[in-house]
């Protein structure tokens, strides 16, 4: 998926420049990612809304992310809600188009103009203002990818068991999970000063890449800490989860092992190593993934 992000924005603006796949002549670059569902390469279809000669690709990849978002079980509760409602956004933004054509290309095309909440009946206003579904949806999907790097990005390294290599990859998403937020405020601020007309389509095309390398370098450490398999082997689990029927009776794991009797279980005793009953005593772990003795 993260590969699949980083080339997205390429296969439509390089891709359209130098006549990729089936293009006969070249697609200039649009002020949005999203106008490429609709942009044509000549004067008969580019004022001309559903005629994007990029259509099915913009669209297809779009479908394919939202269904890895949504298919994909987080490592935390949060996390997953997060990626679901941004999978299902993101779904959104493929199926109902942006306005066509764009204010830009208004003086060449007319005044006829596709309306996009046409298609569900919407009239949607804030502060006297059209709203349209596809800016709904494409603005919850890169707040929700936001939210995923800044809130859960430490939900498995919480629970690394070698203390070298959970420094490392803190050490990492300590940066790593402020590079999107901070990389559309920077792409804001020059393009607010340069007055450039591609403001959107540079806020889109980094988003996507600064969610693109969060993910990736994610990718990198559950390959190395092997976190993903030692949750299928029940070593670690979600919080709040219980680990068998035993555990179940009392609705918890208490601390980081589980309870391996039921006496133990209607006593709260933990064997071992005696852990936090609490998430408030340990505020950096009070949710996402905790590590049980698998004994």
């Amino acid at each position: 998926m993260g590969i699949l992000s980083l080339i997205f924005p390429l296969l439509l603006v390089v891709g359209g420049l130098v006549k990729l796949f089936w293009l006969s002549s070249p697609l200039e670059m649009q002020h949005s990612l999203s106008a490429y569902y609709h942009a044509g390469v000549n004067a008969d279809t580019m004022c001309t809304a559903f005629a994007g000669v990029y259509r099915n690709l913009f669209v297809g990849i779009l479908v394919a992310l939202s269904l890895c978002l949504i298919i994909y079980t987080g490592f935390g509760k949060l996390e997953n809600w997060l990626l679901n409602v941004s999978g299902i956004s993101l779904a959104c933004v493929a199926f109902f188009p942006m306005d066509w054509p764009e204010k830009e290309m208004l003086s060449k095309c007319g005044n006829e103009v596709f309306d996009g909440s046409k298609l569900l009946n919407l009239d949607i206003k804030f502060l006297g203002q059209d709203i349209r579904l596809h800016f709904i949806a494409a603005s919850i999907f890169f707040l929700m990818l936001i939210l995923v790097s800044i809130f859960t990005a430490m939900d498995s390294v919480d629970v690394i068991e070698d203390e070298e290599k959970q420094t490392f990859w803190r050490n990492i998403f300590n940066y790593a999970r402020w590079v999107m937020p901070f990389s559309l405020l920077l792409v804001s601020v020059v393009c607010f000063f340069t007055k450039t007309d591609y403001t959107v389509l540079w806020l889109e095309w980094i988003g996507i890449w600064a969610f693109s390398i969060y993910w990736l370098l994610k990718s990198c450490e559950i390959m190395q800490t092997k976190v993903d398999e030692d949750m299928i082997k029940g070593i670690v689990q979600r919080k709040g989860v219980p680990s068998s029927p035993t555990d179940n009776l009392k609705g918890r794991v208490q601390g980081k092992v589980a309870p391996s009797s039921l006496t133990d279980n209607l006593k709260g005793r933990v064997q071992g190593k005696v852990a936090l009953s609490s998430p408030k005593d340990n505020p950096s772990k009070a949710r996402g993934l905790v590590r049980v003795d698998p004994s």
